[in-house]
């Protein structure tokens, strides 16, 4: 795998690998042995059903004449695929959905990995239910997004077809609720997954490869991809892999905690599943590298000095459009490394480069890479505000035009909103733009050209998510990091609300407690957060404020 890097970088990078060679990492970490990371028995337990990833290729491998004979059954009777997941059982399908695009003579993917009813909306709007294949993927079985997608898509299908089970399958692991509920409304298919693979390390597994498969992708060459470039790394103790969580790791321990992914157009949205394997991974015990994921790249290079950059270079035209910034990037004072595709099925190598780099960036930094101890805390918030709206009650502060945590009180208003969030910032703080929209093309553009503004005016990092996908990414960091970061979440109304059947609310009540709860997970954190809540009509709502910034 062709990897190169700076004079800035390799000084790092040969101090993570002296730590790595001193662990034995590479063999260690191919002997699943645990204690590369922690010794205590909590984690050793969740390490040890957590290293099935290594070597997941091989497995798939094997289950891929299953794979192939599934997707050519369903072929000419589905003009869609819809993946409803969360997190890591979605992203890496979007991923593969956006580089591989549509396929001559398949069904097109659909990747729903939100509560918004808009973007619920949205999708609905695109397929028609009789003849599209739902995926429920999820590991546990029981997150509520998912759970809520594939109760109004039931429904759906039901309205036009009697077995509405034909059109579904799941993909999960063994003895889950999912793996129960698709027997019970018969399901067209149930992959059960390798168990001990957590999902942001599953991109190689049925949860990744059977929604590409299902869409006309060649999978073989991926997973063969991945295999490739997994017998190099299991060779070489100093390998590409290695080399990039040497520099992740000893550039945190020096103050560079701000990974900046730089990637041409064309594969930008690998940057979407980077970001969470690295946030959720590393984000804890008041450590965390923060992933800067779709950011502009500024041709003054007027960064602070708590970045590395890592540019994915694939052999594709739209890798021209950034070529001269990235070698003006490589030529300055920031550690740069660069990694190449050398075409789009190189992918599956990519997938695993990552997983290895984060495994050997946790066991720098000496965390669990593996468990994710502050997920479940705006989950457990939401669930309390849901039980509440199942009972006719709705939290005050859901709806109010701007909420903030007790650490900002009389220091931030809405009038001055852009004002009070730069004198906010210090040091090596981060901000972070959570808005639990809808991801159309006039909000990508409105928050792409905000999140730029917020940049240049502070010059501080700026994240961006859409809510409640970033939950399963970044809300680990967010509340598990050193307490580097501002908070500014935007919930809105619905243009138009989807009614959740069995529920006694719909899906702009759920997206919007889902925002309340995390508000309030993060300030129960100490965290510094902030809420504003936009009424209809949205675009006006929200171009009001844009320009409080």
């Amino acid at each position: 795998m062709q990897a190169s890097y700076n004079k800035s970088a390799e000084e790092i990078i040969n101090k993570g690998l002296a730590k790595l060679e001193k662990a034995d990492f590479t063999a260690r970490l191919y002997k699943h042995d645990a204690t590369l990371w922690k010794t205590e028995e909590a984690h050793t337990k969740i390490i040890n059903n957590s290293l099935g990833w290594t070597e997941v290729y091989n497995w798939t491998l094997e289950r891929l004449p299953e794979i192939k004979a599934f997707a050519s059954e369903v072929k000419n009777e589905f003009k869609h695929v819809v993946l409803m997941g969360m997190g890591g059982s979605s992203l890496a399908p979007e991923v593969l959905r956006v580089i591989f695009g549509k396929n001559e003579g398949w069904p097109e993917l659909l990747v729903l990995d939100s509560t918004n009813p808009d973007w619920v909306s949205c999708v609905r709007g695109k397929i028609d239910p009789a003849k599209s294949l739902f995926i429920f993927a999820s590991k546990s079985g029981g997150t509520v997004e998912p759970s809520s997608q594939f109760a109004y898509f039931f429904d759906e299908v039901g309205k036009v077809k009697e077995n509405a089970g034909e059109n579904f399958i799941a993909i999960t692991d063994p003895g889950t609720g999912l793996e129960t509920l698709a027997k019970e409304k018969k399901f067209r298919k149930i992959f059960i997954n390798k168990s001990d693979i957590g999902g942001r390390f599953s991109a190689l597994s049925f949860f990744g490869m059977v929604p590409a498969a299902l869409c006309g992708i060649d999978v073989e060459k991926i997973l063969l991809s991945a295999k490739e470039a997994g017998e190099e790394f299991k060779k070489d103790p100093a390998s590409a892999a290695a080399k990039l969580g040497s520099l992740m790791g000893c550039a945190f321990a020096e103050g560079k905690d701000k990974l900046t992914l730089v990637m041409p157009s064309g594969i930008s949205v690998f940057g979407l599943w980077v970001e969470q394997l690295v946030a959720e991974s590393t984000g804890k015990e008041d450590k965390g590298v923060v992933p800067v994921a779709g950011e502009k790249l500024h041709k003054d290079f007027a960064y602070k000095n708590d970045r590395i950059f890592a540019y994915v270079s694939c052999d594709c035209p739209c890798n021209k459009e950034i070529c001269a910034e990235t070698e003006a990037l490589k030529a300055s004072a920031h550690p740069f490394f660069e990694v190449k595709m050398k075409d789009k099925y190189a992918i599956g190598s990519m997938f695993l480069l990552w997983e290895v780099a984060t495994a050997a960036c946790g066991a720098i930094i000496e965390i669990d890479p593996f468990d994710q101890p502050n997920v479940q805390a705006a989950k457990t918030i939401a669930k309390n505000l849901l039980n509440d709206l199942s009972a006719g009650k709705t939290d005050p502060q859901t709806y109010l035009d701007i909420i903030v945590s007790d650490n900002l009180k009389g220091k931030v208003n809405l009038d001055t909103l852009g004002r009070d969030i730069a004198q906010t910032l210090q040091g090596n703080d981060y901000l972070a733009v959570l808005p639990y929209m809808h991801n159309s093309a006039e909000n990508d553009e409105l928050f792409t050209a905000l999140r730029d503004k917020l940049f240049t005016q502070t010059k501080h990092a700026v994240l961006f998510g859409y809510g409640p996908r970033y939950l399963h990414s970044t809300g680990q960091l967010h509340k598990g990091d050193g307490n580097n970061g501002v908070f500014l979440i935007i919930s809105a109304d619905a243009e138009n609300d989807v009614k959740i059947p069995g529920a006694a609310y719909g899906f702009n009540d759920l997206v919007n407690a889902q925002a309340l709860g995390d508000f309030k997970a993060l300030a129960e954190k100490g965290r510094r957060v902030i809420k504003v809540h936009v009424k209809k009509p949205l675009a006006q709502g929200l171009n009001k404020l844009a320009s409080l910034f």
